[in-house]
């Protein structure tokens, strides 16, 4: 039975990418098995560049007021919602409620959740109190439940490669560098003899790029930057390590067996950071950390094939890579259980 599902979601330069990627994933899952998909949106640019052609992108004029997309489910009938957007508050989980079967994907607890099937797929999630109103919604917590992109789920069933001497290094900040920290992490593999990938995302600034090259040019380090690569899971792969933002790239990292440099750089990135460092699966920086923490994370990594080896082996472990089918199998049963 062909379902329509609408998923209210936005991301972009400004707020960052985290939320359109794993929202695709599930995209990409529904369209497989024939279901119609609606992307509903306050950011229809950068929409329109994660998701596939197949899909409608409907444009709302607002983040946070429920109206106008209420006014748009009751004239378009629909089957299933899927939320992945900090604004969609509990009053606006509610009016959606009130129309149609709704699936709450929320990282933290900032909001009450009013819904059907709620989702938090970090490595902290079990371990929060929620507040639920009306029936307690089913629960789908913790790494198991990671949305992580078809390439990267195909790719963590291979086992990774392993060099006891590091050769390959990853710059990753995700889509935006928010934080501006690219430059500075570039520049800590100074002095060091190591091939460095790194990825300029789609939500770079040309003036951001443009600092980035001049900061490689100006080290010792063999440095190639590349804006948004179509072989950047091969890259992730391959590297012995990699410089990451505590984003939704964490579980990525993790599910290819890439040990990480992690450091967070906005609130909602804390929870991930203080996760890793209480299991001990990668190197944490703090928020506020300079060029000197950088190096030593580095160092750390160069000299120590046992940690390396641990945390490959850790990351493999906690993050499968089967979060989507198995998310993606609880939103269809919705429509079943609501039938």
């Amino acid at each position: 039975m062909s379902l329509s599902i609408t998923i209210r979601v936005d991301g972009g330069p400004e707020i960052g990418y985290g939320h359109l990627i794993r929202s695709n994933s599930l995209t990409e899952k529904f369209l497989s098995r024939e279901q119609a998909v609606t992307i509903a949106t306050t950011t229809p640019e950068p929409a329109r560049s994660v998701f596939p052609d197949a899909v409608e992108v409907i444009t709302l004029p607002s983040r946070g007021n429920p109206d106008p997309f209420a006014e748009w489910l009751d004239a378009n009938s629909q089957d299933i919602v899927f939320t992945d957007a900090y604004p969609v508050d509990t009053e606006y989980q509610h009016a959606i409620h009130d129309r149609v079967s709704l699936a709450v994907l929320q990282d933290d607890t900032r909001h009450a959740v009013c819904s059907d099937l709620f989702i938090n797929g970090n490595l902290s999630a079990s371990d929060i109190n929620y507040e639920f109103i009306g029936e307690k919604p089913k629960t789908c917590l913790g790494t198991d439940y990671a949305l992580l992109g078809r390439k990267i789920r195909n790719r963590a069933k291979d086992e990774p490669p392993w060099r006891a001497q590091p050769e390959r290094a990853l710059v990753i900040m995700g889509g935006s560098d928010i934080a501006n920290l690219m430059p500075t992490a570039v520049r800590a593999f100074d002095g060091f003899d190591i091939h460095v990938d790194a990825i300029v995302g789609p939500g770079f600034s040309a003036a951001q790029e443009r600092t980035i090259r001049a900061t490689a040019e100006d080290i010792s380090a063999d440095v190639c930057i590349a804006r948004d690569p179509d072989d950047l899971v091969e890259r992730m792969f391959q590297a012995d390590f990699a410089v990451s933002t505590s984003s939704s790239t964490t579980y990525e990292l993790l599910a290819l067996g890439t040990p990480i440099v992690s450091v967070p750089v906005v609130d909602n990135q804390e929870p991930i950071a203080q996760s890793l460092r209480e299991r001990d699966v990668a190197r944490t920086l703090d928020r506020d950390a300079g060029k000197e923490a950088f190096i030593r994370a580095i160092e750390a990594y160069m000299a120590d094939q046992e940690q390396r080896q641990a945390y490959r082996n850790l990351g493999r472990q906690l993050v499968d890579g089967r979060g989507v089918e198995r998310v993606s199998a609880e939103i269809l049963s919705l429509s079943e259980d609501n039938g």
